[in-house]
This record gives C-alpha cells, structure tokens and sequence, in this order.
C-alpha cells in the first residue's frame, strides 16, 4: 500500500464544509427509498455520522454515501432477479456523482482522477457484472459512479473480493428465493486519507448476505475482508457474524425486524453449508485473473 499520498491533516475547507453540509442537508432533505429493503435499509448510529450520509437511489441499488469519508458507508441490492440482460462493455472511466453534497458545492467532489497514483484499485461496492446482468445498462453504467467506489488493494479487488461476487453471482444468487446483500468499508477511527478530495481508506470491507430459504425463514451469511486478504485465500476464512460487524462499523442492519429476530440474525454462528459454501466454491477462482 503506498503511503506517498495520504494527507493525514484536516484541511480548513473540509472543516469548513461539515456546517454547511450540515444546513444543507436540512434543506434538501432526504431521497425517498423504495419500500422493499433488506429488513428495513441500514441506519449508521452515530448522530454526525447519519447526517453526513446522503441516501442515493439507483436502478437496482442503494448508496448510503459518507459525505466524510468520500466513499459509501453502505450499499445494498437485491441479487436473486434472474441474469436476463447482457453485460455490456465497462465504461472507459468512472464518473463523479452530482447528487453528492460533495459535489453539489464543488468541494472535494471525487473524480476518475482523485485515484490517479494512490496506490488503490477504484473498487466497486455493487457489483458490475451482477447489477448490469440483473437491472440492465443504466443500472450498469450507475455502478460506475463513483458514489459506488472505495479505494481497494489490487490484490484484494482483483483477487478474494471479486471470487466472493462470483460466488454471490454463480452460487448465491441462482438458489435463493430471495437474497438481500450489503456491502460496505470498515475504518479506523482516523483513517488515512489521499488526493485532494480527501478521500478515506478502509482497513477492511464487509459483504452481508440476507436471504429466504423455501420455508420463508430468514438466514444470514456474513464476511469481513481486511485490506491484506490473500488473492486466493480460503473465502470460509473470512467469516463473522452481522453484529461483529456492526460493531466495526457503527451501522444498524436489519432495523425494521423485530428485535428478537435482529438478535437471532445478527448473533447467529456463520454456516457456509447452509449456503453451499464448499470448499471447492471457497477456493475457486475468479471471473478475472487477479495480478
């Protein structure tokens, strides 16, 4: 990981820009999500932290983008529609999103080439090879917003992380009557940064799996993946629980079940059997040869 570009003070004008994001916020309100959720849409608990997340809606996902971070704090899909579109070519670069407060006032908005000699991959949160086989080119093409990006180790983007999708895609996805994911970055309490626009590197990223089996019982997979994670690595390796999680992240999932069945969910001990998490499925390759 290269360490040429983190810029570990607080610039004046992101200190600057937390009140007016802050009034702004207030006077935009917030964007109307679809009613259909994992449970009822993730909630980050921190009450400055809820603030400086802006909610964004896309064909076929979700973003609860970190105004702070420059990256999303969340994104959540549904994976189990049918693959009845064809991949389209990637777009050539990725795009700013204006519909971030960031971008919005102009300051520190993340750009294609916020990410130019940072050391780090522009890692995609939704997929791009789910979301545009499910939901179609727009929806494609809007997993390319950068409001959808975080910054990645090549070796973690190219290697386990994409596996976990392919999983996700070829394993998950065909054998669920209905399947949930959310994915997000985990950070330290003041985690390094680079570019200009200020932009935050995780230590880890988690990818949660909330699903139906035929009986309507509901059953969660979940993985936290560190930035260091081996390109091959073992995916059963990376197994936790949702309130490990919740814990690293400070977000509420699944807050709209009772709480009894949010205990269950979150505390229950991970189970790739149940999932048909096998070996051969953990330590298979991916889509793409990772470097």
């Amino acid at each position: 990981m290269r360490k040429a570009g983190y810029r570990l003070g607080v610039p004046a004008s992101v200190l600057l820009l937390v009140p007016l994001l802050f009034f702004l916020w207030l006077w935009l309100g917030r964007s109307a999500l679809p009613q259909d959720s994992p449970g009822g849409w993730p909630r980050v608990r921190e009450p400055v932290d809820r603030l400086l997340t802006t909610e964004l809606v896309n064909p076929g996902f979700v973003v609860g983008y970190s105004e702070w971070h420059g990256v999303p704090r969340w994104v959540a899909y549904r994976a189990d529609p049918p693959p009845t579109h064809r991949l389209q070519r990637r777009p050539a670069r990725f795009e700013p999103d204006p519909r971030t407060l960031r971008c919005r006032l102009g300051w520190h908005c993340v750009r294609h080439e916020s990410y130019r000699d940072s050391g780090f991959d522009r890692g995609h949160m939704a997929p791009n090879f789910l979301i545009g086989t499910r939901y179609g080119l727009e929806a494609q093409h809007a997993t390319f917003l950068l409001s959808n990006v975080a910054p990645q180790r090549p070796s973690l983007n190219r290697g386990s992380w994409q596996r976990l999708e392919a999983v996700e895609a070829d394993r998950f996805a065909p054998n669920a009557r209905v399947l949930w994911v959310v994915v997000g970055p985990v950070f330290d309490e003041h985690p390094p940064r680079f570019s200009p626009e200020w932009i935050a590197v995780p230590k880890a990223f988690f990818r949660i799996f909330w699903g139906e089996d035929e009986e309507g019982r509901q059953r969660v997979l979940a993985f936290l993946m560190p930035q260091e994670t081996p390109p091959q690595a073992d995916l059963r390796s990376y197994l936790t629980t949702v309130r490990a999680i919740e814990e690293a992240t400070g977000i509420d999932f699944f807050p709209d079940l009772p709480a009894q069945e949010q205990d269950r969910l979150e505390t229950a001990a991970p189970d790739p059997d149940a999932w048909g998490l096998t070996e051969e499925w953990a330590r298979a390759p991916g889509r793409y040869r990772a470097e």
